[in-house]
C-alpha cells in the first residue's frame, strides 16, 4: 500500500458525519477508499484503518498468546469500540457516538495521515498535543532515527 502523507481540517455536522477529503482519499488504493475500521487510538484520538491494514493489525494481535494477562487486557481494551464504517454516496463517513464521545471530538476535526492509517483528532486537543513543550522534534530525531544508520 502507497504510504499516506498530509494533514487536513475538517468539520463534523450535527450526526456525526464529515466529509473524507478527495485529496486523502485518491491516494489509498482502488478499492479501499470505502469500508474501513474505526477504533481508539493512543494520544486521545480515533484511527481509521483501510480494512487491509485493519486485517494486518488483527493478524498481529491475533498471534499474542492469550494465556499471558497483559495480552489478553491489551487485546480486550484494544478491540473494544471498534466499528466498520463506510462513505456514503456523498463520500461522507459517520462516527459512531461512543467513539466521539471517546475522542472528545467537538465540530472541527484534524485528519493525520499516519503511514497506512489516518488519526482523527479533535482540533484543539491536536494543536495543544503538538505544541506541547515535552514534544522536542531535534531531540526525539535523535532518539528514534539516530538508530537507524543508512
Amino acid at each position: 500500500m502507497k504510504l499516506l502523507i498530509g494533514e487536513y481540517a475538517c468539520t463534523l455536522d450535527t450526526k456525526g458525519r464529515f466529509l473524507l477529503p478527495s485529496a486523502l482519499r485518491k491516494q489509498l488504493p482502488e478499492g479501499e477508499q470505502t469500508e474501513f475500521v474505526l477504533n481508539k487510538g493512543l494520544d486521545h484520538c480515533l484511527v481509521l484503518y483501510p480494512t487491509k491494514v485493519w486485517q494486518k493489525e488483527l493478524t498481529n494481535i491475533q498471534s499474542l498468546n492469550t494465556y499471558e494477562k497483559d495480552n489478553r487486557t491489551f487485546i480486550r481494551l484494544f478491540l473494544s469500540g471498534a466499528a466498520e464504517v463506510i462513505l456514503d454516496a456523498s463520500d461522507r463517513m459517520l462516527i459512531p457516538k461512543p467513539l466521539m464521545e471517546k475522542a472528545k471530538l467537538s465540530k472541527d476535526i484534524i485528519l493525520l495521515a499516519q503511514l497506512d492509517r489516518i488519526e482523527i483528532w479533535d482540533k484543539t486537543i491536536y494543536e495543544n498535543w503538538i505544541e506541547d513543550p515535552d514534544h522536542n522534534i531535534a531531540q526525539l530525531a535523535g532518539t528514534v532515527m539516530g538508530k537507524n544508520k543508512q
